[in-house]
């Protein structure tokens, strides 16, 4: 490996405070004035509003108002549900259990930043400087730590994922989790091993037995890569294989003791963890070869460039732990039958964190061009959204005026001001961030990171304040949902959802009040769901009467009827 320095000028600390903006501005908009996005997102609010809403019995089984979910775990609903009914009364149900979700993904972000410090300052990853002139071990282990937590940050595929109330979003506070434990381990393997425990508990109730097993793989894959963690090994792991085989098998023993149908719905859940891991499949490759760079951009160039420079180190515990959960996180991938988005989630922790480690040694003329393609890429993209944004406003230019309203034709908000006026203030901010660059010339080596990701938070901004209410109105169950629960009586029993999937029971119920009957129980009324196919429903056997027909305006392809039984 070559001599390099690092001298306090390059080390130099973000500011607190401005990390702490990033870090609320990362976190807080795509939270706040919305309904449910996507399935996903609403699923996993159905599943905690049900358990808010219900007993103990809703706890220990997941399902969305009668509809069973034996897939992934109960912990992200348990806590969504927790703070739903902690705050009940003060927040609505909804904001409560995004609430939870900003509050769990701040605490990754926590985790991804101590985690980081305690590797970035040993000695093996110091620079190899014989004249003493680098900076401190601990100025550079806090530097690298705020480039590690601004390259997570920055990563293109993880911003949406952790905005939702989804089984996602709380599996990368424990990713996070595990990264802290097993770098604490080192010094402290008693406390380390115990985070890691927990973290691999958590993972089995949040995704499921795979995710848990391939974390609990790099646990004891460390001793035999990493000298340092063969030393500590006896006391890291005598306390993370008990805790977390304890804490992992404590809900399916309540589940089969307390819940009349424990055996048969632990056996659907063992049944979807099986269907999660396959052989490598063509299918797999592709779907990896054509998202992965983008889902991992800016990061993986940096990475495979750490990955390299350090070759050489590759058994000490800064560069053994990283690869190892890359590794891991590429065999998820592989063995997936179905490859998706969440699945390249695990990936993002172990690539940003070979990236931190690898700024400090890439060269300047390098670091400049990764400056300059964030300001030039980011600002492009935001003068895009107001661009069109305005059209929508204006009707000038007429064409994009017109492309713009095909997301939520003949959609007009209330009030803009509030959205322009976030709108122009996030652009400031990149203005006054891009003029930082260009006036100051800062030397620190988290400087790109801080570009890229400040751009991201721009991006993210302007769709969450300019484009939010053409989102919603495309997307929400709101207004039809109100209008189902204006035609059924104040005094019916329950409706029969079919074929209605979680998500559609979920915001049917949230904004309409409806009550769905469970599985097995008879209903006087009945709403069904067609396709763009306008395939039927077969109806149960009786005479159904049509009462009410409607869908959502910017969704011809399903159309929902609601039946009356009469008798």
């Amino acid at each position: 490996m070559r001599t390099f320095i690092v001298t306090q000028a390059e080390a130099g600390r973000l500011p607190r405070w401005a990390l702490a903006m990033l870090g609320v501005l990362y976190v807080v908009p795509g939270l706040i004035a919305r309904d449910p996005w996507g399935r996903a997102d609403a699923e996993g609010f159905g599943l905690a509003l049900t358990m808010a809403r219900g007993g103990l019995n809703d706890w220990l089984a997941p399902h969305v108002l009668g509809l069973a979910l034996p897939a992934e775990g109960p912990l992200a609903p348990w806590i969504g549900a927790a703070v739903a009914s902690l705050f009940a009364g003060v927040l609505t149900e909804h904001a409560a259990v995004r609430l939870a979700t900003g509050l769990v993904v701040a605490l990754g972000l926590a985790c991804v930043w101590h985690g980081t410090y305690l590797l970035a300052r040993r000695a093996e990853v110091q620079p190899a400087d014989p004249f003493g002139a680098s900076a401190s071990r601990d100025d550079i282990g806090r530097a690298l730590a705020d480039a590690a937590l601004l390259v997570t940050m920055a990563s293109c595929g993880l911003i949406a994922r952790v905005h939702e109330t989804t089984a996602e979003a709380t599996q990368f506070a424990w990713s996070a989790a595990f990264l802290l434990g097993t770098a604490q381990a080192i010094e402290r393997p008693l406390r380390g091993g115990l985070i890691a425990a927990v973290a691999i508990a958590a993972s089995l109730l949040t995704r499921g037995i795979p995710t848990a097993a391939f974390m609990l793989i790099v646990l004891l894959a460390l001793p035999l890569c990493s000298p340092r963690y063969r030393l500590i090994s006896r006391t890291m792991l005598g306390v993370a294989l008990p805790v977390s085989i304890a804490l992992s098998v404590a809900w399916p023993l309540l589940l089969l003791a307390l819940h009349p149908a424990g055996a048969p719905w632990l056996q659907a859940w063992l049944d979807w963890n099986a269907g999660e891991l396959g052989w490598p499949n063509a299918r797999a490759l592709i779907f990896l070869a054509r998202n992965l760079p983008w889902f991992l951009w800016p990061t993986w160039p940096l990475a495979l460039w750490a990955a390299w420079h350090w070759r050489h180190r590759w058994r000490e515990p800064a560069l053994t732990l990283p690869l190892l959960m890359g590794a891991s996180a590429l065999a998820m991938m592989l063995l997936s039958p179905a490859p998706s988005e969440s699945v390249m989630l695990a990936a993002v922790l172990p690539v940003a964190l070979l990236a931190a480690l690898g700024l400090p040694t890439v060269k300047r003329r390098l670091v400049s061009l990764l400056d300059w393609v964030a300001v030039a890429t980011f600002s492009l993209f935001g003068f895009v959204l107001w661009a069109y944004w305005l059209a929508l406003q204006t009707g000038f230019p007429p064409r994009m005026a017109v492309s713009a309203a095909r997301l939520a034709p003949g959609h007009q908000p209330e009030s803009i001001a509030l959205q322009a006026a976030t709108g122009v203030l996030a652009s400031l901010a990149w203005l006054g961030l891009v003029s930082w660059r260009i006036s100051r010339r800062p030397q620190a080596f988290w400087r790109p990171m801080a570009l890229s990701c400040g751009g991201l938070v721009l991006i993210w901004l302007l769709l969450q304040s300019l484009w939010l209410p053409v989102y919603d109105a495309r997307k929400s169950y709101r207004n039809l949902a109100s209008d189902i629960a204006a035609t059924l009586p104040p005094d019916y029993d329950c409706v029969t959802g079919a074929p209605l999937d979680a998500a559609q029971r979920a915001n049917f119920a949230y904004f309409g009040g409806i009550r769905f009957g469970r599985e097995g129980q008879s209903c006087t009324w009945l709403l069904t769901q067609e396709d763009v196919s306008h395939r039927v429903t077969r109806l149960p056997e009786g005479v159904w009467q049509r009462l009410w027909q409607g869908r959502r305006p910017f969704d011809p392809g399903e159309r929902f009827t609601l039946y009356r039984l009469e008798r």
